[in-house]
């Protein structure tokens, strides 16, 4: 069902609305064109922050996207803005977004990415058919709001593992820990992982903890051989690894003794 409005005397008798400081034009007001200013100089004021990165169309398959700002961890990130971002045609689905170095991504047609693998602001989808725009579907909404890390926002998970697990991308940032384990914990790496998929590991039982890359390669120097894990077992000590492009483990931090496997 449509949305109601107040009653026409509700209206009448309105004389501001408090969370936006917009006040209501009084019947029979004169001058009435100066308090239509006022009103739309409110108004204004009270949507700026909505025009933030908001994408329109030019016309043709031309989109424009306005500046604004976002956070990335603690830094904070300013698009300046940008026009004349020429759309594939004929195109039911087309995802627009900014990656994590505030570029515009403007062909992507299957879906927006995983945003725990690809950090991005999602801006909009978009159809095109004829050479021209058909519509233009707000996709800002929530998921563009959040404390930086450092100042207590999105924090890392952390996990405990008393038994065997494999882990999988969707985990990607997270740390893993053997607390409370009484034995070896072997921890699988997830398979074929994106690029740029990363782990952390933490001794903190003084038990063997066991990092599994499955059929790819832990690089560090302690070896580089495939399908081979890497142990340690020493309070500790820890590991931080990074899955590259060739579907293997770079290890981008080491605390500790870490050996591997025979």
């Amino acid at each position: 069902m449509a949305e109601v409005y107040p009653s026409d005397n509700e209206l009448l008798n309105m004389q501001s609305d408090s969370e936006t400081g917009v006040e209501y034009i009084p019947t029979g007001t004169a001058p009435y064109y100066l308090h239509f200013r006022k009103l739309l100089q409110r108004l204004l004021l009270a949507a700026r922050r909505a025009n933030d990165l908001r994408v329109y169309d030019e016309g043709g398959l031309d989109i424009g996207v306005k500046p604004g700002k976002f956070w990335l961890g603690t830094q904070l990130i300013s698009y300046a803005g940008s026009s004349g971002n020429t759309l594939a045609d004929d195109k039911q689905d087309i995802y627009i977004y900014l990656d994590s170095s505030a570029t515009l991504v403007t062909n992507e047609y299957g879906s927006f990415p995983n945003m725990v693998t690809t950090p991005h602001i999602r801006l909009a989808q978009v159809g095109t058919s004829g050479g021209d725009i058909d519509s233009i579907t707000d996709c800002r909404t929530g998921h563009n709001i959040a404390l930086p890390y450092g100042a207590g926002g999105l924090k890392k998970s952390i996990e405990a593992h008393t038994g065997d697990d494999t882990l999988t991308s969707a985990e990607s940032g997270s740390v893993h820990s053997n607390l409370g384990a009484v034995g070896t914990v072997t921890l699988t790496l997830p398979a074929s992982a994106p690029e740029g998929t990363t782990f952390s590991f933490a001794v903190q039982a003084g038990q063997e903890l066991r990092i599994d890359p499955g059929t790819a390669t832990i690089r560090d120097d302690s070896g580089q051989t495939a399908d081979k894990y890497k142990s340690a077992s020493a309070i500790g000590a820890c590991l931080s690894l990074i899955s590259d492009a060739n579907g293997d483990w770079a290890t981008v931090a080491k605390n500790g003794t870490w050996s591997e496997q025979a």
